[in-house]
């Protein structure tokens, strides 16, 4: 006799902006694409009473199979109704597997995760049960390891699978085989090749009608300590033991525990942006956002200056920077390797790996060649490989990639709690610093690269790459 399995669904926050722009977009993706397991069914939650249908953008299939339930979070007895309705698919079927998907602001994972466990929900008597949370994990290092403790109390780790969507990016998947699987970079990914590494994470938008949430985060806890952290350890770490979700997070922790204390004074630049014209366009500062304070000394620009204390990458530093209104929005990881003195051309360029994650999807590698018909002149010319050369739909969305993923339980794509806090533990004394006015805020003008002291961080001839929304150019002006 056939084992009759249900897959289901459950968005707490199914009528906010997340679920609506990336959670049932992707949902719709996969199912277009018949990856969708077997008897999948969705359970949307949310506060309010709701007369129209919410699930109105999904496939008509997928209509059929939602369900819309009023719940309140903090409310205990609201769950009756949904352990009324997970009751009657256990009735119908041999097995029931559950997905929680907190998709709600990060004020309601408590309340969510504690009656979750009070009810027996977290229980896997027949099927599994998983639970998505999104980011940001706690606003710093003591309320991180609180959530961590309410979570690992009702849920074992490899039910709970912490989301950033950065890691779901195609691009950022292959940065590790391209590291590992190929000599040419493998060889010289150490610091006797390598000067000095750049990860940007720029956006050309501004807070977008966020200024609630944006201004009591900032640049650090938005960006930094998640998404900018795990590139770093993705560019930094040693090669896994195997091929493997818990090896692959072992070797990133391993990362986070040999980066060396920040030099507050020296090696962090903040930013704030200010408004700004150009011939067609005109952008308001930051504190003209409604929901930002008035006198507002939140960061929309984060720099530093990294150093990873192991005898892989000890002395060379990793400059990373992120921000609001700047030129272009792009993210990209920079390896710039040695100046190879010789015979030929005492001061010729430097090569450069460049990953480009997002827009235009690829690989560059900047290499010397002869110029025509000179002798001895150089020119620095490009390789590139693209990522829409592969063919179409061969970068699916992130949320698809991940969402999928939790259904397959495999978390290697997902942060770990003690990876959680160890990154809460570099950013936590950042913050502190800041608390006490100890790091400036400087200003800088919307569409720049953001302030002129953020070249500092260099102390020598070396500077940014200013890259532009096509992989290839770089050096140029890019204007908002």
């Amino acid at each position: 006799m056939e084992n009759k399995i249900v897959n289901v669904l459950v968005i707490f926050g199914a009528t906010g902006d997340l679920a609506n722009r990336k959670i049932f977009p992707a949902i719709n993706e996969i199912y277009n694409s018949k990856k969708l397991p077997e008897n999948f069914q969705i359970i949307g939650c949310g506060r309010k009473e709701i007369k129209s249908n919410i699930f109105k953008e999904l496939s008509s299939d997928l209509l059929e199979k939602s369900k819309y339930l009023k719940l309140d979070p903090t409310l205990d007895n609201d769950y009756k109704v949904l352990i009324k309705n997970l009751n009657k698919f256990q009735n119908e079927y041999d097995n029931i597997n559950v997905i929680f998907y907190l998709s709600t602001p990060p004020s309601a994972y408590k309340p969510i995760i504690k009656n979750l466990v009070k009810n027996s929900l977290n229980k896997e008597s027949s099927g599994y049960r998983r639970i998505i949370i999104e980011k940001p994990f706690g606003r710093n290092l003591e309320s991180a390891k609180e959530l961590n403790t309410i979570l690992t109390n009702g849920f074992n780790e490899s039910q709970i699978f912490r989301i950033d969507h950065y890691l779901g990016k195609e691009t950022v998947q292959n940065i590790l085989v391209s590291r590992f699987t190929n000599l040419i970079f493998s060889a010289l990914w150490n610091k006797e090749f390598i000067s000095y590494v750049e990860i940007t994470a720029a956006e050309s938008i501004g807070i977008k009608g966020r200024g609630d949430y944006y201004d009591n985060s900032g640049a650090i806890r938005d960006m930094f300590q998640n998404h900018l952290l795990e590139l770093l350890c993705l560019v930094a770490m040693e090669e896994p033991n195997k091929n493997s979700p818990e090896s692959i997070r072992n070797e990133k922790i391993n990362v986070l525990k040999k980066i060396r204390k920040l030099n507050f004074q020296d090696d962090i630049v903040r930013g704030q942006y200010t408004s700004s014209k150009t011939e067609n366009k005109k952008f308001k500062s930051y504190k003209e956002n409604e929901g930002v304070k008035e006198n507002s000394k939140t960061e929309t620009f984060f720099a530093c200056k990294l150093f990873v204390d192991n005898d892989r990458w000890r002395n060379i530093p990793f400059f990373i920077r992120t921000g609001k209104r700047l030129p272009t929005k792009v993210t990209e990881i920079v390896v710039n390797f040695k100046k190879n003195i010789n015979v030929f051309s005492p001061n010729n360029e430097t090569n450069m790996l460049i990953f480009r994650l997002q827009p235009d999807e690829g690989l560059l590698v900047k290499f010397n060649l002869k110029s025509p018909g000179e002798k001895s002149k150089i020119i620095n010319k490009n390789m590139e490989f693209h990522y829409k050369n592969l063919g179409d739909d061969i970068i699916d969305d992130a949320y698809e990639t991940l969402i999928l993923d939790v259904f397959k339980g495999d978390t290697m794509l997902f942060s770990r709690s003690d990876f959680v806090e160890k990154a809460w533990e570099i950013v936590d004394p950042i913050l502190n610093e800041i608390s006490k006015n100890n790091i400036k805020l400087y200003g800088y003008k919307a569409g720049s690269w953001g302030p002129k002291k953020c070249d500092d961080l260099f102390r020598n001839q070396n500077t940014w790459r200013y890259p532009c929304k096509n992989l290839v150019n770089d050096g140029e002006i890019c204007e908002l």
